[in-house]
């Protein structure tokens, strides 16, 4: 007979999940109610669980002994595990190993900024600095440039596009994946895609760079994965270095590190537009003054 802390180095939910079709109907019951809600029926009197199946409490007693365990206690224990090794896990997916959330906000703050500190250390450090100029002069000769990416990603690529924009690169960034396959579509050999993704295998971004592909059109990835679908079909590839196993949520380190090497592309293509981006910031910063209040005298 195994323990509830045996049980639970495996997973009783996931054995529960495994006998279930072979179970006799009364314990099946009882397996799908647990199933259906493990915390709950962790907290439950063995009475409750029985009520609340219409089974007898032998019944119970029985599911539990086909499981390994020696009885409800056993059961309501290796529940209770897998429920917090649950919840442990869906924060460390979001938030990191490093964070716990019993962390007071210093030692947040430390964390996270340590772990920034590392990401972009290690992003510009290992970044291939012809491909960044390549793509840069790319860009400042181009005749349109789009730029695309989806969840996290879309936001760095509106932000860059907002960027280069403002010193006269004529760019577009599209939230709606239908509105940038069209214009995915319409670009040609003068044109550029900067396809940007983390992962490299975002469906939608991989489409979108090979249509620009197709078109004749000089295709950029900015990702993480040299190995990824998308970095295997594009002409140039921006690789920010952010190891899965780094200190801090990817998420959150992968956008650092993709700031980083989009904030030294447009200082790039602003160096070889040089007169044409200081006419055009000079332009469109006295375009918008009116709106924008004087900082406080003294």
């Amino acid at each position: 007979m195994r323990t509830a802390a045996e049980l639970s180095d495996d997973g009783v939910v996931e054995r529960i999940r495994a006998l279930l079709p072979g179970l006799p109907e009364a314990q099946r019951a009882t397996a799908a109610l647990i199933l259906d809600d493990p915390a709950a029926v962790a907290r439950m009197t063995i009475l409750d669980l029985a009520d609340a199946c219409r089974v007898s409490t032998g019944s119970i007693t029985r599911f539990c002994r086909t499981l390994g365990l020696p009885g409800y206690s056993a059961l309501r224990i290796a529940l209770a595990a897998d429920t917090g090794r649950s919840e442990r896990e869906t924060w460390q997916a979001n938030m990191g190993r490093q964070i716990s959330e019993n962390d007071e906000l210093g030692q947040v703050a430390e964390a996270i900024s340590a772990a920034v500190r590392h990401s972009v250390g290690e992003t510009l450090s290992r970044l291939d600095l012809s491909a960044v100029e390549a793509a840069a002069t790319a860009i400042a000769r181009a005749r349109r440039v789009e730029v695309c990416g989806m969840g996290g990603s879309a936001g760095m690529g509106a932000e860059f596009q907002h960027r280069i924009f403002r010193i006269g690169v004529p760019a577009w960034s599209w939230s709606d994946t239908q509105v940038a396959l069209t214009g995915a579509a319409l670009l040609g050999p003068h044109d550029v895609m900067l396809a940007i993704s983390h992962s490299g295998r975002t469906r939608e971004v991989i489409d979108l760079a090979a249509e620009a592909a197709s078109r004749g059109a000089t295709t950029v990835a900015l990702t993480n994965d040299l190995e990824s679908p998308l970095a295997r079909r594009v002409d140039l590839v921006l690789a920010s270095s952010v190891r899965h196993d780094a200190p801090g949520h990817n998420s959150i380190l992968s956008r650092h590190a993709q700031m980083a090497v989009l904030d030294l592309l447009y200082i790039a293509i602003a160096q070889r537009t040089y007169d044409q981006s200081t006419e055009a910031m000079a332009a469109t910063t006295e375009a918008v003054s009116p709106y924008k209040q004087p900082p406080p005298a003294g």
